[in-house]
């Protein structure tokens, strides 16, 4: 773990509220943007997510074990039993029935060939491109994350996943060729059952 990212943690749980605010303020939005993309969640359910999130962590910051992974990784977990506690007690979110385009829209970045902009306009195909990225390994699913739902920067990437930037080029490139094959079977699975349901 890097040196700045342990001396950010002791001083979380020192109670640093300059410390606080800069962890609310740097971790929010990518961790927004991870809750939506897994639980195809709204907008405003995500946030909730997010804002107990960080009501956990402020309880539990002398938990974080930076020996067993980063602290974003520790902050993605705590947010992910929050989130199957709060749609456990509210069912009708986990019929998927908030979902927008724009995460789509985003991703449409990753193969315009196959996710043209009149598909996206399909609610079916907006939940099937969110099924696929969740249908991709770990280390897949976390770049594309990264890169087209949280706009980061290959360098930032690089960072984080602490390897070389042209490691990270060949990351994406798989990510997204693994992606596009995926989704292409799954929109002809679809395509392939309607057209059984017409006859």
């Amino acid at each position: 773990m890097p040196q700045q990212e342990l001396d950010l943690v002791k001083r979380l749980v020192q109670k640093d509220d300059c410390a606080w605010e800069s962890f609310c303020r740097d971790y929010a939005r990518p961790l927004l943007s991870n809750i939506r993309l897994r639980f195809a969640c709204s907008q405003e359910v995500a946030e909730e997510i997010v804002h107990m999130a960080f009501i956990r962590c402020v309880k539990s910051i002398r938990t974080f074990d930076p020996q067993r992974g980063r602290l974003f990784d520790w902050l993605s977990t705590v947010a992910r039993n929050e989130a199957y506690t709060l749609l456990r007690k509210n069912s009708e979110h986990q019929q998927r029935t908030h979902i927008d385009s724009k995460p789509c829209q985003h991703l449409e970045q990753v193969d315009q060939s196959v996710l043209p902009e009149e598909l996206l306009a399909q609610k079916e195909v907006q939940a099937l491109v969110l099924d696929t990225v969740m249908a991709l390994n770990e280390r897949y699913r976390r770049v594309l994350t990264m890169k087209y739902l949280e706009g980061r920067r290959v360098s930032d990437i690089a960072a984080t996943l602490d390897q070389s930037e042209k490691a990270t080029e060949s990351l994406l490139t798989r990510s997204r060729q693994a992606f596009k094959e995926l989704f292409q079977k799954k929109l002809e699975g679809t395509n392939h059952r309607e057209g059984e349901q017409s006859i």
